[in-house]
């Protein structure tokens, strides 16, 4: 009964948020996975997953806008060799989740969340050095946030397809991790 109560008010507040003209594609759609879930009669309370599936979306096609700009706009060829990497490998990531999200009935946005969209544009204003160092602090950022989100995911999620995802890119990101750290490190000692 609790549960149900909980579940009622997460989807009255998304609902909610929505209705009141909320721009944030990620806020949008949770809300609109949360309808269908209700719709089908789901019990179990689904707003973290739906909330996750969004999030993650809009991280990785950052991720993806971000290196493309990188490809245009860094001055180290470091930089934009690591760029090209995080390109591929956040669209292969993106492509995942949208199977997985086809395949659980998960709603993804198609643009940026409101925060990820701000993250653009504060990468993107800069140039020269300061661009490839604005855009590794926030890759770097964005990617321990990943991290951390994808653990949990794996660990606390409803849907088992989702856990599975979440699990399954973990170690590309922890890999990636590794190779940020390292850069930034090179960064640092210069």
């Amino acid at each position: 009964m609790k549960r149900t109560i909980q579940y009622s008010f997460a989807a009255l507040a998304l609902a909610f948020a929505t209705a009141c003209g909320s721009d944030d594609s990620i806020e949008q759609a949770t809300a609109q996975s949360m309808e269908q879930f209700e719709a089908a009669g789901v019990q179990e309370d689904m707003e973290n997953d739906a909330l996750f599936a969004a999030e993650a979306a809009s991280a990785s096609m950052l991720q993806v806008q971000l290196g493309e700009a990188a490809a245009g706009m860094a001055v180290s060829p470091e930089v934009k060799g690591l760029a090209q990497e995080m390109v591929t490998a956040h669209q292969n990531i993106l492509n995942d989740l949208r199977e997985m999200a086809t395949e659980g009935n998960f709603v993804l946005p198609s643009t940026l969340g409101e925060a990820h969209h701000k993250a653009y544009q504060e990468v993107t204003e800069q140039s020269g050095i300061s661009f490839d160092l604005a855009y590794l602090k926030r890759i770097v950022e964005q990617n321990e946030t990943l991290i951390d989100r994808y653990a949990d995911m794996a660990e606390h999620g409803q849907i088992m397809a989702l856990k599975q995802y979440a699990s399954k890119q973990l170690p590309l990101l922890r890999q990636h991790q590794e190779i940020l750290e390292e850069m930034q490190d090179e960064i640092d000692n210069i």
